[in-house]
């Protein structure tokens, strides 16, 4: 039986959310295992390239499941709004062209807003717990967006 889009949304979502939080903190703590301060330039090039490469990733292989799941039929596709979707119709439609696209969307937005905050309040250094805390929000907020955006895109697509 077909489930809803929003429901497969919903699940791959949650589960690129939740595997971005695994793989960001791994990442972090791979790279800082003294668990020593985080400087806000370092915060910076943290940010910009952890979007990137999860944005690139999920993007391949959210639009490889959701391919596989509309050839399985396990997706019921709604009726098409011709005016929906009209700047995802403007996005590649490639994986790895959209997930390149939304990581340096993402990185530019999630940077400039950390950096600001970073400014606003005089904070020049985080600590390793504090900067760890920070990504684990953002991932999997990050991890959701672009797999909707991505399952969305393809399914223009189709």
């Amino acid at each position: 039986m077909a489930q809803p889009v929003e429901n497969f949304i919903r699940k791959a979502g949650l589960m690129a959310g939740s595997c971005n939080i695994v793989l960001n903190s791994l990442f972090s703590w791979l790279g800082n295992m003294s668990r020593a301060d985080v400087q806000q330039g370092s915060a910076a090039v943290d940010t910009v390239i952890t979007s990137i490469i999860m944005s690139l990733l999920m993007a391949l292989f959210i639009s490889a499941d959701t391919r596989r799941a509309l050839k399985a039929g396990t997706i019921a596709l709604p009726i098409p709004d011709l005016s929906a979707g009209r700047l995802l119709r403007r996005l590649p439609a490639r994986p790895w062209k959209l997930g390149l696209l939304l990581g340096l969307g993402v990185a530019l937005v999630l940077t400039s807003c950390m950096m600001g905050l970073f400014s606003l309040f005089g904070v020049t250094a985080l600590s390793f717990f504090a900067f760890l805390s920070i990504k684990v929000v953002y991932s999997m907020l990050l991890g959701y967006a672009v797999a909707r955006w991505v399952i969305l895109r393809q399914l223009i697509a189709v």
